[in-house]
């Protein structure tokens, strides 16, 4: 649940919402749940990606009609780019899953996601299933709609092939099977052992002239309207205003819009249902009617607002005691979950009650011993007591008890241990190993759910005015910041210790060549001593001894550094070096990765401790490479591994002449995009190339970009790509030293790449340019501009749009191999 206080404090206090977990309530906001309790009317909005969604439409749901609104999200975009770091694939996945919570924080909405992986881009929907596994993910769908139980089904895209992206397409055709299978006990029959079959009313696209600017006239007399342009007085905003600050949550796909007023107005095609109306709620009652004993529900809350005091808040929670119970009378729903939960908060919120369980450090390890506080506040004169608290998750009772009077603070300290075998706290969804298409959750019961549990939280249980009310506080990290001020954050269990080699990927060239890798232990609690240890590929070896890997009494954010020589085996290939430390016998064989943004909670990603190990035979010329930044990827670190030293190079500050010390320079993705200094200053690259050098630059796109003649000829950007990683490619200029020199490139070499061939490619450009490869996806036409090459004066230009910041990563030996040859000097004539 989401407060307001005016637009203004809310933009304060949500800024960093990572920073600022209690919001105030004030009591327009208690009013404005209380009239949500009226309305029974609940919506599921479905869409492919994170910032698919009509934040719009969630919003006037949400906050104007008063219904229950939710999004559910089949991907949680993996696959996408990120304009804000490095993080790509399941870190990526991670920011954006939290980036869509941060957004449903402002809009009041539910978040759902299914166990699809986004794989990439895809131009239909046949690839799609085929990735994904329909069934599997339709299975999921199908679960969402049985637990949240809509009224109404809305889709963001609709069911036509080649419009749009083909998860888009493929999130319609789901949504609509769903709609036709969830009140079937025959379709996935198992789930029904936890939920039962649900039938929503209706379903309907939410279109607009988007879909229909190919050319044909978009009729609006043909479709269902609703205004979603309304405004607030009790939140003191507009819809169209709440949904610009939820959509600028998604700051990694650079979704930041300005604050709109005014009417606006959404079309909905209608699509099944018992009657095709032209009106969206029609036929379905918001009311308590449809539930026995409604109208006593009905009547309760009606009084229950009339009656409200907004300097009294308080004066309400008989009354919302009494409707709880009457709640409690009926059958199990979604809806009767929902609405107690409102309850419960609602009477917490009239009574100004505060409480906090923290702890003052983020992490804790299986068999630490843990100080944590759990602080409570009564901040009015209803009379509450504690009856009991405890930590469900550690079978710990806190053994508190006692009167809570008017503002006085309550504050309890707890030594607590946790068990040796407590579980970390890795997202669910990447505890398992996961296929290309789909992310492996044995647990029915996770399934769908945005976010893990608290790793460990207390559930209290008062006496208020006469009445028990149980809820649940979790365990927080709270900290205080000389600039920030109190600063809390997510609270996670993780090992003591992380291993983290200094690359994903080690390059070997040559059997039995020996190179020096790099792992470092970094201690994530105090007094930390053990052994490092390898398993290494068949074949491979190293000469390190056991006391070379010991390390004592390491001290919390503290770590060593190994160095330790490798010798490669003798097939070539792709391998897995495997690392974990041994602590006390006990073996530990985890990274952890932590993702840190201002907008955003903390994260952590907790993964196996390997690197990828590739032996192939890759032969570079030059040694120096210089590197601008542009949105973030691993390239850098690829170079490194296959033996080249790395400058990330300020193109403003440098002068044509330092330029010319580095053999090649590359752009990083969407450099020309992201980078204001390139923007300005790429004329240098133009001299640096005519005195011999080489310069590539990865894809960019042509959202955002300059309208400016970059390049040292002309070519003409697009959206033209290659989706499928198989998708063959043809060598259309093979003599070109771009697949000869030094490595010679064959077929082979672009077997095992991963997500895509590659995107943004251009789409024309000037004779001096030489196309190397042709290829197309499945029933289209070709496309020659992945790669191309132009002399310059006496250097080289390349620009390409294949996907070397996945391929490298990945540990793809060809790709390895084609990037050595376009790095290599021009040769000899």
């Amino acid at each position: 649940m989401r407060y307001f206080l005016s637009i203004f404090l809310f933009i304060i206090l949500t800024y960093n919402t990572s920073a600022q977990v209690k919001d105030p309530v004030p009591a327009s906001e208690i009013l404005h749940q209380m009239q949500k309790l009226e309305n029974t009317t609940r919506v599921l909005y479905v869409a492919a990606h994170p910032d698919d969604e009509n934040t719009r439409l969630i919003a006037y749901l949400e906050n104007g009609k008063q219904f229950d609104a939710a999004y559910l999200s089949l991907t949680r975009g993996d696959g996408g780019q990120n304009v804000i770091g490095p993080e790509l694939r399941e870190g990526l996945g991670l920011i954006r899953t939290q980036e869509l919570l941060a957004a449903r924080e402002i809009d009041g909405g539910k978040q759902f996601f299914t166990r699809a992986n986004d794989f990439g881009y895809s131009k239909n929907p046949d690839e799609t299933f085929n990735k994904w596994g329909k069934e599997e993910v339709l299975s999921d769908v199908v679960w969402t709609i049985r637990n949240f139980q809509p009224d109404i089904i809305i889709t963001r895209f609709n069911q036509t092939p080649g419009i749009t992206h083909g998860h888009h397409t493929a999130s319609a055709i789901l949504a609509k099977e769903a709609f036709d299978k969830a009140g079937d006990p025959k379709a996935f029959p198992e789930q029904l052992e936890l939920v039962n079959a649900w039938q929503p009313k209706k379903i309907y696209w939410n279109t607009s002239s988007w879909f229909f600017s190919r050319g044909a006239d978009f009729d609006k007399s043909k479709y269902v309207t609703e205004n979603a342009g309304g405004y607030s007085p009790l939140l003191g905003i507009s819809y169209t205003e709440m949904a610009a600050l939820s959509r600028s949550r998604h700051k990694s796909q650079a979704f930041g819009t300005a604050g709109s007023r005014g009417d606006e107005t959404e079309y909905f095609e209608y699509w099944d249902g018992p009657v095709d109306d032209k009106e969206l709620f029609l036929g379905v009652e918001h009311s308590w009617a449809k539930f026995e004993n409604g109208q006593k529900i009905q009547k309760a809350i009606s009084k229950l607002i009339a009656d409200f005091q907004f300097n009294h808040p308080e004066a309400s929670i008989d009354q919302l005691f009494a409707i709880k119970k009457l709640i409690e009378n009926l059958d199990e729903s979604a809806v009767k979950k929902e609405k107690l939960k409102a309850v419960k908060d609602l009477i917490l919120q009239c009574a100004g009650f505060y409480h906090m369980l923290f702890y003052d450090n983020q992490y804790a390890s299986p068999g630490d011993n843990m100080n944590i506080n759990l602080e409570l506040v009564n901040r009015s004169d209803v009379k509450i007591a504690i009856v009991s608290a405890k930590l469900n998750q550690i079978s710990m009772d806190l053994g508190i008890s006692g009167e809570l009077k008017n503002n006085q603070v309550k504050m309890n300290s707890f030594e607590v241990r946790i068990p040796t075998d407590f579980p970390y706290s890795n997202p669910y969804w990447l505890n398992d190993p996961s296929s290309n298409g789909l992310y492996k959750v044995e647990d029915q019961k996770l399934i769908g759910k945005a976010e893990n549990e608290p790793a460990i939280e207390a559930e209290v249980t008062l006496n208020v005015n006469g009445n028990d009310l149980t809820f649940n506080t979790p365990l927080k990290y709270k900290s205080s910041d000389r600039i920030n001020g109190e600063i809390i954050q997510p609270f996670y269990i993780i090992p003591p210790l992380s291993i983290e080699f200094a690359e994903e990927v080690s390059i070997f060239t040559t059997k039995d060549q020996q190179k020096e890798i790099s792992i470092k232990i970094k201690a994530l609690q105090d007094d930390i001593s053990g052994r490092l240890e390898l398993e290494l590929p068949k074949g491979w070896r190293t000469n390190m001894k056991e006391n070379d890997l010991r390390f004592e009494n390491l001290v919390k954010n503290s770590s060593k550094n190994f160095k330790i020589n490798i010798t490669a085996g003798e097939n070539q290939g792709k391998f897995d070096l495997k690392a974990y430390v041994s602590v006390e016998g006990k073996p530990i064989d985890k990274s952890v990765q932590e993702i840190q943004y201002d907008h955003i909670p903390n994260q952590v990603i907790i993964r196996d401790a390997q690197q990828k190990l590739v032996l192939a035979d890759v032969q570079i010329k030059g040694d120096k490479i210089g590197y601008i930044e542009g949105a973030g990827d691993a390239v850098d670190e690829a170079l490194l591994a296959m033996g080249y030293t790395v400058d990330f190079i300020d193109i403003e500050k440098i002068g044509v002449a330092e330029l010319k010390n580095y053999d090649a320079i590359i752009a990083g993705i969407r450099a020309y995009n992201v980078n204001s200094s390139l923007q300005v200053h790429y004329g240098k690259m133009n001299e640096y190339m005519k005195s011999g050098g080489v310069y590539l630059v990865q894809y960019n796109t042509t959202y955002s970009l300059p309208d400016t003649d970059f390049w040292p000829y002309p070519l003409q950007l697009s959206r033209d790509r290659i989706t499928v990683e198989e998708a063959a490619l043809e060598f259309i200029s093979p003599e070109h030293p771009a697949l000869n020199y030094p490595n010679k490139i064959m077929k082979d070499d672009f077997g095992g790449w991963v997500q895509e061939r590659g995107l943004y490619f251009p789409s024309s450009w000037d004779q001096s340019y030489v196309p190397i490869l042709a290829g197309n996806d499945p029933g289209e036409s070709e496309k020659k501009g992945a790669l191309l090459v132009a002399p310059y004066g006496k250097g080289k230009f390349v620009y390409t749009g294949l996907s070397f910041f996945r391929e490298l990563p990945a540990g793809v030996p060809g790709a390895y191999r084609l990037l050595a040859n376009l790095l290599a000097p021009r040769p000899s004539e």
